[in-house]
């Protein structure tokens, strides 16, 4: 294949396009001036006052002068500061005294700071106070500029300041702050100001180009479609060069409303149409239209195939240009077959339509080096054969692409030049915001201009615009560009759209196209597989974009695409968290901005939107949206589809590789720029979305319809993906994912997932150098662990840049709650008086749960492999202490010592004592809990177990809030009042030498997790339970747990197992002679010295095999298993379901020793060195999409 940058010189040679001046060397950066501006004034005392200075004077008067200084708010839009370049501020000022009589107007100095608009005031103080704690950012780094004055003979002083700014500000709808000092305290103790004409200019400058970017990626490695061939340089078997055509104009004139006859063959040149608008264009069955390569204007409503539509062809790329423009108002009258609509093309029946613009290439790619706000250029990381007069568009690099509160930054310019390399473009306007490319991640360049364009004829208020749907035999569109096209709210009429085409015959694509400024989506799959949708670019996009529709489309392959900018569709989806919102389709919606929804999903508008999985999705990049790429569940497929028997949710990813998403996930705090979640169901003409958790459980399925839930379970992959700038990186609420070689940067959290995970070989990066990113002030999460079931597996994965931010913790007070701790060494790590309403936790990268007591966490977290880079030793873990179960029985196992740096495989529990099994573990003061070795020396291997217990007053739940009792509301945050006893380690308490309990409270929520090694023991307060049931959830098959319980002298016992599911495991219990002889015979014997009742706590694996486990990469999580349950009934004297004697609250004894403390255990805290960043070793890119039809497809659609 030919070089590319020799292809650029081909193309040119073969498609003509405008010469390009020369790309200066420097960056010439104009000069302005902004006057008369509306300001506020502060002076130290309070008072407050505003004016515009377009008045001839400006006064603001001090009540009582303590200060030499008065404070201006620049409120209107401001330009953007750029980081290094100069500005200047003049101003007219004349001091007065209190008597009116003239003061000298001391040198003043200015000294600058952006603050947000969400500071307020409080008190009398002039200090910006912010309740997010985002406190001013100088922009002249905290030094004064010194002002000069001339005196210009009517008591006013003009001064004049330069300054170069030391940050980047590109945020212009907030405010600058400028602090008038004076150099000398006046004496009048009532000081007049006065301004005048007060000027913030900007000095013109010549500008070198900003650095390069040493390298793009690390973990991720970024895949790119193969370079095209001749169809990019040279044009052959033409369409229009065939014989036997007949010109438009000799066949039907000056007609406006055209049907062809069977047979004919029309060629459309640049004579034919006119300037005429044309009602209808039919091509029927037998016939063809054909344009020439020239000049060529369409206005037209119906526009309807049934024969063949060639504009073009995939070897004779057409250079035109050419423009299709549909016309007409908002209707719902069917100018078009098929029940389409008005105001569009369809084809139909057995029609096919090929139109071919000419190849650009790349149509989208990634720019090398940052843009300035007031830079005049993109560097590129790929040669473009773009050109002068094109229009391209930068997408934004920072969180917030809502429009909400400031404009969104993505930018669209008009090419001025374009370097010979093809790698520097230069714009006819300097950029208006900064376009971050760094070593973590770049921005999006992306061509919007192409030289086939299909529109509606102009921008409508109604979101009426003009739509494609291909739903006939054969449709292929490449190289075009569509604008003003979809109609808001109106099912079927989309920009592009394959409808209800089963498998076609025939190839179908949309390749290298543009979707912009859409109405409703962009490019459509709909009841149709084996479709490729490649190289197309979306921007500014109504609801979701690239949409799989109904829940059956499988096979098809969306790839190298591009989507920034997506819009939701009335007032988005939030709601609290996890639960989200329920969201309902209306049938009559009243279009866009009305908050009204054909389809409910639109709340939640991604750039890509899959409602089956199972789809080959690759190297696409996402821009924006509420998501990039949404994934829905469907308990059975919707609209067309609805009543199938088939679960489209069950299906898992086909391919999901090479994909980038950033700027998204804002709108609702679970959010994510991947986002897998939501229940979408439909009853009668009625659509749901449930938009927040879900299950999802992936499996086998042989074929569609045939669910085959005894078979092997699928884990959905996420591989070799980037995400930043995002509030949640991946967030999965489904049964089995894993993601594998992902590189996340500026996430508030880099995953949430649910089920069985597994996050593999990847990257997570809290800050990156991006300072406009919108998260710099914002707390940060590695990877926060889940309170119950949810198995979490993290395997060498390097997390860096998670530092303790003086300051940040500062909290503020809750009515009846204590603040946080203000001590920055222990920063966001503990609250003086714990409460599940306060979560600031400060850039930690392991985070344990707190928030509930229901939900009480099982052994379910592992990590191994674990490396930091520039992260504070305080920053690896963070546990909240809270009186809960989710927080006394946090724990995780570190397989080799790597995350917790002991240097050994380590057990990590809560602060309690409870996770203190022998005297060889050790307290972690910064994180607030215990690190025991996992394998001490001739001992068994420590594992972590949980059982169930149920009592007269421990309840079981079901998994529901409001299940169990008055103790489970998850908002309670102190849980002590629900304590019903403790749990404790044999050897430690009444009744032993050491009568410290290690021991953690129990509630009347079932549920507890703890350390092996030693028995545990567990007191009651109200006594012995007449009857009581243990389950021995996840006890692995290798430990002995013996558990004890006190009861009065003299009891008897009758002790039962049964297994939920196999009545042949029933077993009852015997009385052993002595507790070596019962823990001898685990299944068999129970012990009772005459104080305590013994059991040993195991899964009865001799008669029920149970050796079941998440496993990956070598490491693993045991399952947890309810279904074998023992009963213990007790033969004593009783009231109520207690033996009504006391029972003596005695700890047994533990004879069998510990491990003597490691000599080589730390002593001082150790510090994380930063280690050298790897470069990460592409991979062999695959240059074929696999596009095989399983037999799970749909044939009859």
């Amino acid at each position: 294949m030919m070089a590319l940058s020799s292809l650029l010189v081909a193309t040119l040679a073969q498609f003509p396009t405008p010469p390009s001046p020369a790309v200066p060397a420097k960056i010439e950066i104009g000069g302005f001036s902004m006057c008369s501006r509306t300001y506020q004034a502060i002076n130290p005392d309070g008072w407050s006052g505003a004016t515009d200075v377009t008045a001839e004077r400006t006064q603001f008067e001090t009540k009582k002068w303590d200060y030499q200084a008065m404070y201006l708010r620049l409120d209107d839009t401001l330009p953007d500061i750029m980081k290094g370049h100069k500005y200047e501020i003049t101003m007219e000022l004349n001091l007065t005294g209190g008597s009116g009589s003239p003061q000298l107007a001391f040198d003043p100095s200015i000294l600058l700071w952006k603050a947000s608009e969400s500071k307020r005031y409080v008190k009398d103080t002039i200090w910006p106070v912010n309740v997010t704690d985002e406190y001013p950012q100088w922009i002249t780094g905290g030094s004064e500029v010194p002002m000069t004055g001339t005196d210009l003979g009517d008591g006013y002083f003009k001064f004049s300041g330069t300054f170069t700014s030391t940050v980047e500000f590109a945020n212009p709808t907030k405010s600058i702050w400028l602090r008038v000092y004076l150099s000398e305290r006046p004496t009048d103790p009532v000081v007049q100001f006065n301004f005048r004409d007060v000027c913030f200019n900007k000095v013109a400058e010549s500008w070198d180009p900003p650095p390069a970017v040493s390298s793009f990626d690390e973990k991720f490695t970024w895949e790119r479609p193969p370079v095209p061939g001749a169809e990019m340089t040279t044009q052959s078997s033409c369409p229009h060069d065939e014989p036997g055509t007949t010109k438009w104009e000799d066949a039907f004139g000056t007609q406006t409303n055209v049907v062809l006859t069977t047979g004919q063959k029309i060629l459309v040149t640049d004579q034919s149409f006119g300037g005429r608008t044309y009602d209808k264009i039919e091509i029927v069955e037998g016939s063809e239209l054909i344009f020439s390569d020239t000049t060529i204007f369409l206005t037209v409503r119906a526009l309807i195939v049934r024969g063949k539509l060639r504009i073009g062809s995939p070897t004779c790329r057409l250079q035109g240009p050419i423009d299709i423009r549909f016309w007409g108002s908002k209707s719902d009258a069917d100018t078009l077959p098929g029940g389409f609509g008005t105001k569009g093309m369809a084809v139909v029946g057995n029609g096919e339509a090929d139109i071919y613009g000419r190849r650009f290439y790349p149509t989208w790619t990634r720019i090398a080096r940052k843009v300035r706000s007031g830079d005049d250029r993109v560097y590129l990381q790929e040669a473009v054969n773009w050109y002068v007069g094109q229009e391209i568009v930068l997408t934004t690099t920072i969180h917030d692409d809502t429009d909400v509160g400031q404009p969104n930054q993505n930018e669209v310019f008009t090419i001025k030049a374009v370097d010979p390399t093809g790698k520097i473009v230069q714009f006819t306007e300097p950029a208006k915001y900064t376009h971050y490319a760094g070593t973590e991640y770049q921005g999006e360049a992306a061509l919007l201009s192409r030289h086939i364009n299909i529109e509606a004829d102009a921008p409508d208020a109604d979101g009426f615009g003009g739509h494609i749907v291909i739903n006939g035999a054969r449709g292929r569109i490449a190289g075009i560009a569509t604008r003003y096209m979809g109609q808001t709210n109106v099912m079927a009429r989309y920009p592009l759209h394959f409808h209800l085409m089963g498998h076609p015959a025939e190839n179908c694509l949309f390749s290298d196209n543009v979707a912009r400024d859409t109405y409703f989506r962009c490019f459509v799959i709909h009841g149709t597989h084996d479709i490729l949708e490649t190289e197309n670019v979306a921007f500014n996009a109504t609801g979701n974009c690239f949409y799989v529709e109904d829940g059956v489309e499988e096979n098809n392959t969306v790839s190298y695409n591009m989507a920034a900018y997506v819009k939701v569709i009335g007032t988005p989806a939030a709601g609290g968290p996890q639960i989200g919102n329920t969201l309902v389709s209306d049938a009559n919606p009243g279009g866009l901005g009305s908050g009204d929804r054909v389809q409910p999903v639109d709340a939640t508008a991604a750039g890509f939107y899959f409602s089956n999985s199972h789809n080959h999705i690759i190297g696409n990049a996402a821009s924006g949206g509420w998501s990039g790429f949404g994934f829905p569940g469907l308990a059975e497929p919707i609209g067309e589809f609805m009543g199938m028997d088939f679960v489209p949710k069950s299906r898992t990813t086909k391919t999901f590789r090479g994909n980038m998403a950033h700027s998204s996930g804002g709108y609702w705090g679970a959010a994510g720029c991947v986002y897998v979640g939501g229940e979408l169901s439909q009853s009668g003409s009625t659509i749901t979305y449930e938009s927040g958790r879900a299950t999802r459980s992936t499996m086998v399925e042989s074929n569609i319809g045939v669910q085959d839930w005894e078979g092997t379970q699928q884990w959905m992959l996420f591989e070799n993906t980037k995400v930043f700038a995002c509030n949640k990186g991946i967030l999965h609420w489904g049964n089995r994912v894993e993601v594998k070689k992902a590189e996340m940067h500026d996430v508030a959290r880099s995953v949430t997932l649910f089920g069985e995970i597994w996050l593999e070989d990847s990257l997570v990066n809290g800050v990156s150098g991006n300072t406009d990113a919108g998260y710099a002030d914002l707390h940060h999460d590695g990877f926060a662990f889940y309170d119950i079931s949810v198995k979490s597996l993290i395997t060498n994965t390097e997390f860096r840049n998670y530092q303790s931010s003086p300051g940040s913790c500062k909290g503020w007070a809750i009515p009846g709650e204590t603040l946080w701790t203000q001590d920055d060494a222990l920063c966001g790590h503990n609250v003086i008086n714990g409460s599940a309403n306060l979560n600031l936790l400060n850039n930690i990268v392991f985070s344990g749960p707190f928030h509930s007591d229901e939900f009480k966490p099982q052994q379910i977290s592992a990590v191994a492999g674990i490396k930091y880079t520039n992260v504070d030793f305080a920053n690896y873990v963070s546990l909240k202490i809270v009186e809960s179960g989710a927080s006394r029985f946090f724990n995780m196992i570190d397989h080799d010592g790597s995350a917790t740096q002991e240097g050994r495989p380590t057990v990590v529990g809560s602060n309690l004592n409870w996770w203190q099994v022998c005297d060889d573990c050790r307290f972690e003061p910064l994180w607030e809990t215990w690190l025991c070795p996992k394998k001490p020396t001739a001992f068994p291997e420590r594992e972590v177990a949980h059982i169930r217990v149920k009592t007269p007053d421990i309840s079981w739940n079901s998994g529901g809030i409001g299940d169990a009792n008055s103790c489970d509301e998850q908002s309670k945050g102190d849980w002590s009042n629900c304590d019903v006893g403790y749990i404790a380690h044999f050897g430690y308490g009444p009744g032993n030498s050491d009568v410290t309990k290690r021991s953690s409270p129990i509630t009347s929520n079932q549920g507890i997790t703890g350390i092996t090694g030693r028995g545990w023991y567990m007191w009651l307060n109200g006594g012995a339970p007449k009857k009581f049931t243990i389950q021995p959830a996840q006890v692995p098959n290798d430990v002995v747990l013996p558990f004890a319980t006190s009861y009065p002298s003299g009891t008897t016992f009758t002790v039962t197992g049964s297994h939920r599911w196999d009545a042949s495991m029933a077993v009852t219990f015997s009385l052993a002679a002595s507790l070596d002889a019962m823990l001898a015979d685990p299944f068999n014997l129970y012990f009772f010295d005459g104080e305590n009742f013994f059991i040993t706590l195991k899964f009865p694996t001799k008669r029920y095999d149970l050796n079941s486990r998440f496993e990956r990469g070598g490491y693993f999580i045991w399952d947890v298993d309810s279904d074998w349950t023992i009963t213990v009934e007790a033969s004593c004297s009783s009231s109520g379901g207690w033996c009504s004697s006391s029972p003596t609250e005695r700890v047994p004894e533990w004879t069998k020793g510990c491990p003597v403390p490691p000599t080589d255990a730390p002593t001082a805290i150790p510090t994380a060195v930063p280690t050298a960043v790897p470069t990460a070793v592409p991979t062999a890119i695959p240059t074929a999409v696999p596009t095989a039809v399983p037999t799970a497809v749909p044939t009859a659609i």
